[in-house]
């Protein structure tokens, strides 16, 4: 007895006895059913039991429309209105619903079947389940559409969107609709088109573009980071294209870049600073000597210029280690306006007539841990930047105020920590910066005046990076230049500097014992010849071995450590504390050309040690030691 599929087939086609068709039908993995013209089913092979829910028995001579959601009532009376008229193949992809009521992707191929007479007297149809592809597709649909980058689809001939997801939208300002009418040139400078026509013709498979300049919908440019990807859509290859702003990025690795840089020169400035500061340690020793010699006013007008040049030396060291941020600072608690009060009469002068000075200082501050007088130098060398950059005068504003810097701002600003600062705005109406200047304004012996060492702006750089601040410039060509200074607010239970030991009024002789360490021995030498020429006693060493030696195997008393703060060894540092530990009554000075902050700051924390900054006048060497003897005297 032949089913009423064999029977189908061979009235319909004779020459398929065979039974092939049969065993085909029945083991494929897609459903395959035949039905009449008028939707009747007459097969039901095993995968559409599978798919469907349905046995044969149930679904053979059962409507198809029990098949069709209520969405879909339409659709089949249509598709075999289509087979009826000649149409050989109709494929489509639509939904159906499962005898568990579960509703289906599926992928549907309709063919005609024939009779003998090659009239259609019913159609095929060839079902597959697609519900996995769709959820695939529909995943990946929102993975673009909710990715936080942005991301487009562009057809490769035209360059034209085809789709955008959320966050371009955001990103660029332009709405999808817009999007959708724009190439992808619409969102690059003119000059790149070239560019883009010749890269898209070399894309294939994954592709990293590069960094390039985008335009926003406001005009601005940002950098942005591209990677794209040949992708179908629509029956053909495009480019799916996911971009980074890395504008922001780039901003941030330029100022680390610039930060080395000056870290960099800083290091070396330093060290130059450290070899001359001896050099000039000698040469100031030296005339100071002649000058208690000499009796010609000549000779001694030759020698006061010999001490004049090596005080230039000096001030230009100085210079040097307040751009390296090694100088050593006195901070206390510090009202910015009072500085800025007191320091304005010498900036009138300094200035001229022709630029206007004006003040807009904050009712009040909160007060700042920093060197008074270096907060007023910072000042006076801004000032003094300003009125070269008005050649025709104009106007000077400072102004106070007290402000937090938040996560947002850190964040944008390299090296900044959030909190509270107060701010000091030094803004000048002159000539302005290009890119260029404001590039290298900060670095040493970068000037464009056709005079000057060019440590002006780096000074004041290393001055308040040291003070625990940070300086921030903003300049155009022709709208000149705003510099903006922060400094952190002292926390509560910050105690006052106390007051240095100052020398006694009248003579800086004396008679004590000096253990003088320094190992530099052109240093040493003329040093301990000086100390002497005051009528101290003075033993020398080379370095804190031999230093500890000579303490060992003094007889008398020693009274002053008169010692360098960075020597190979042991450092200037080590050797205070093990000297004073053993003799509390040791008064200590220290003394250096290129003093390490991390040695440096805790020694002259003490509250007995004080220091002498290389070079030194010799008078102000014996002031200073004389004054460090009288404030360890008990009582």
């Amino acid at each position: 007895m032949r089913t009423r599929l064999e029977r189908f087939v061979v009235e319909s086609d004779p020459g398929r006895r065979d039974g092939l068709l049969v065993a085909i039908v029945e083991s494929s993995d897609d459903s395959i059913f035949a039905q009449t013209l008028d939707g009747t089913i007459l097969s039901w092979n095993p995968a559409a039991e599978r798919l469907y829910g349905y046995s044969a028995a149930e679904a053979i001579g059962a409507p198809i429309s029990m098949l069709l959601p209520p969405d879909r009532a339409g659709e089949l009376d249509a598709i075999l209105t289509r087979v009826a008229a000649g149409e050989r193949v109709v494929r489509y992809e639509t939904r159906r619903v499962r005898k568990d009521g579960e509703i289906v992707d599926v992928a549907v191929t309709v063919s005609p079947v024939h009779d003998r007479d090659g009239r259609v007297v019913g159609a095929s149809s060839i079902a597959r389940d697609i519900g996995g592809r769709m959820r695939q597709e529909e995943s990946y649909r929102h993975l673009f559409e909710r990715h936080p980058s942005p991301m487009w689809l562009f057809d490769l001939e035209t360059l034209r969107f085809l789709a955008v997801n959320d966050a371009a939208v955001a990103a660029y300002g332009w709405s999808r609709e817009e999007f959708l009418a724009m190439t992808i040139e619409d969102i690059r400078p003119a000059a790149d088109h070239a560019a883009i026509r010749a890269e898209v013709k070399t894309l294939s498979g994954l592709n990293s573009a590069g960094i390039w300049p985008h335009l926003h919908k406001d005009g601005s440019l940002h950098d942005v980071a591209m990677f794209s990807n040949a992708v179908e859509f629509d029956g053909r290859t495009v480019r799916l294209v996911l971009a980074q702003d890395v504008t922001e990025q780039r901003r941030l690795e330029e100022q680390l870049v610039q930060a080395q840089k000056i870290e960099a020169i800083g290091a070396l400035a330093a060290g130059v600073a450290h070899d001359f500061n001896n050099v000039l340690m000698v040469v100031r020793a030296c005339s100071a000597l002649l000058l208690k010699t000499l009796t010609d006013e000549g000779q001694r007008r030759d020698a006061a210029q010999i001490d004049e040049a090596a005080q230039r030396g000096a001030e230009l060291t100085r210079q040097l280690l307040a751009f390296s941020k090694q100088q050593v600072l006195r901070p206390e608690l510090t009202d910015v306006n009072v500085v800025v009060h007191q320091t304005l009469e010498l900036l009138e002068r300094v200035i001229g007539e022709d630029v206007e000075v004006r003040l807009h200082l904050a009712a009040e501050t909160s007060p700042i841990l920093v060197d008074r007088g270096q907060l007023g130098q910072v000042i006076i060398n801004l000032a003094v930047n300003a009125r070269d950059a008005m050649p025709d005068g104009g106007t000077l504003s400072l102004s106070t105020s007290t402000l937090d810097l938040d996560e947002g701002y850190a964040f944008a600003h390299a090296g900044v920590v959030p909190g509270r600062y107060v701010c000091i705005q030094v803004t000048d109406s002159g000539i302005g910066m290009g890119k260029d200047t404001r590039e290298h304004v900060f670095d040493p012996f970068f000037t464009t005046k056709e005079t000057g060492t060019g440590l002006g702006l780096s000074t004041v750089h290393g001055i308040v990076k040291q003070s625990g601040g940070h300086i921030w410039l903003y300049t155009e060509p022709g709208l000149g230049a705003t510099f903006k200074l922060y400094f952190p607010i002292a926390g509560e239970g910050v105690a006052r500097r106390p007051a240095e030991p100052a020398p006694v009024a009248g003579s800086a002789r004396g008679d004590e014992t000096i253990l003088f360490v320094e190992d530099e021995e052109t240093v040493r030498v003329i040093v301990a010849e000086t100390l002497r020429s005051y009528g101290y006693t003075v033993l020398e060493a080379g370095g804190g071995a031999e230093a500890i030696r000579l303490v060992a195997e003094h007889a008398g008393s020693i009274d002053l450590l008169l010692t360098d703060v960075v020597m190979p060894g042991m450092n200037g540092r080590e050797l205070a504390e093990k000297l004073t530990g053993e003799h509390p009554g040791l008064a200590l000075v220290y003394t250096s050309g290129y003093p390490a902050d991390s040695i440096l700051r805790d020694g002259i924390s003490e509250a007995r040690a004080t220091y002498v900054q290389k070079p030194y006048d010799p008078s102000e060497l014996a002031a200073t030691v004389r004054g460090a003897l009288d404030a360890a005297r008990p009582g």
